[in-house]
């Protein structure tokens, strides 16, 4: 008897400190009532998500999946919790975030109460909203695509595989991008083609960055069996707006290559090279999204050689987060250490999936 009088106090203590601690932690979890006005009259009341590329990402609660709501066509909007937001000038403020009408302003205003101080800007000044506090899953964002072709007339079969993944915090940005592709005919070599690009940013003001770059490259086509390119420097962002971006990239890279054993030619090589580089992106909403990377790496211990590194994106909506996808890249080398195809220039169309 003693013993179950005392094991039920025990046990209603123990529910009542893990309730507490279960309402703590909604507490301090995301609210579910922001609101989103829609300029044709349409409500929604639930979770803002983000801000990005002029997309606004929200959820209600008898929304399956996340909505996407075009920014241009946002009315007015409301929440109670703090943001991380991004603006065209390149700062980025934490507060508490509205969007509405204002009489005594030409047209709509954004207010960030950050602090205690109000700052107001206009809607199309904000580039970027981000949840203050999300689980590291909650901040990756990537895709992953295939494409294959096959044509019966001379047995030619293409296949492509890409996929990407990102994660951006207030100041520091992680991407990560592979691709494989792989060719066979008839009488013919097969070829394949294997990438992998890592790029790391860290934001030093509202305009320059510190970057840096790992990336890998097999080729068939070019005889190359390896190439490993170390890269930094210092970026500027020349154009910041919420659909499009330009950013330039200088610095010093170190390359590594391995060729196929020829005769007379030395298959090993280590290179100092320079680096200049630029980004592009740009996005429309519902229509189409383009990318572009390409480097230049004017080589230090081997003057008057230089390489090219490119490759470019079009990506066109089909359905909910599904995509296709047009991929142009392109390596060329002035003066390869074998003899070997100095270009090696590629098409691929593929159908991808967004997370």
């Amino acid at each position: 008897m003693t013993k179950l009088g005392l094991v039920g106090p025990v046990a209603l203590r123990r529910a009542v400190l893990l309730a507490l601690m279960l309402s703590a932690y909604t507490a301090l979890g995301k609210r579910k009532d922001d609101v989103v006005v829609m300029k044709n009259g349409d409500k929604f009341t639930g979770e803002i998500k983000s801000l990005e590329n002029g997309e606004l990402s929200f959820k209600a609660s008898y929304m399956k999946d996340d909505v996407h709501l075009d920014w241009r066509e946002v009315e007015a909007l409301q929440s109670k919790d703090t943001f991380i937001v991004g603006l065209s000038d390149g700062k980025r403020v934490t507060g508490f975030i509205a969007r509405g009408a204002n009489s005594d302003k030409n047209g709509n205003y954004f207010n960030i109460i950050a602090e205690g101080t109000a700052v107001d800007v206009p809607p199309s000044d904000v580039i970027a909203i981000g949840q203050r506090e999300v689980s590291f899953r909650n901040q990756l964002t990537g895709s992953i695509s295939y494409g294959f072709s096959f044509a019966s007339g001379n047995n030619a079969l293409n296949s492509s595989l890409g996929a990407d993944v990102a994660f951006r915090t207030t100041k520091n940005s992680v991407q990560l991008a592979t691709s494989s592709q792989f060719n066979s005919q008839t009488g013919a070599e097969n070829t394949n083609r294997v990438t992998f690009d890592s790029e790391y940013a860290r934001m030093l003001t509202n305009q320059w960055l510190a970057a840096g770059l790992f990336s890998l490259l097999k080729s068939n086509q070019q005889d190359l069996q390896l190439r490993s390119t170390y890269g930094g420097g210092v970026g500027r962002r020349l154009v910041q707006t919420d659909r499009t971006s330009v950013t330039l990239i200088g610095g010093a890279a170190y390359s590594h290559e391995s060729y196929v054993t020829q005769p007379g030619s030395e298959p090993i090589r280590s290179n100092a090279e320079s680096l200049l580089g630029v980004t592009f992106s740009t996005f429309r909403f519902k229509t189409l999204n383009i990318n572009s990377h390409t480097f230049l790496f004017p080589s230090l211990s081997d003057p008057g050689r230089l390489r090219l590194s490119s490759q470019s994106n079009l990506r066109i909506e089909l359905v909910r987060n599904f995509y296709w996808n047009f991929q142009v890249y392109e390596n060329y080398d002035t003066r390869p250490p074998v003899n070997a195809p100095k270009n090696d220039l590629g098409l691929t169309t593929s159908v991808g999936w967004t997370f």
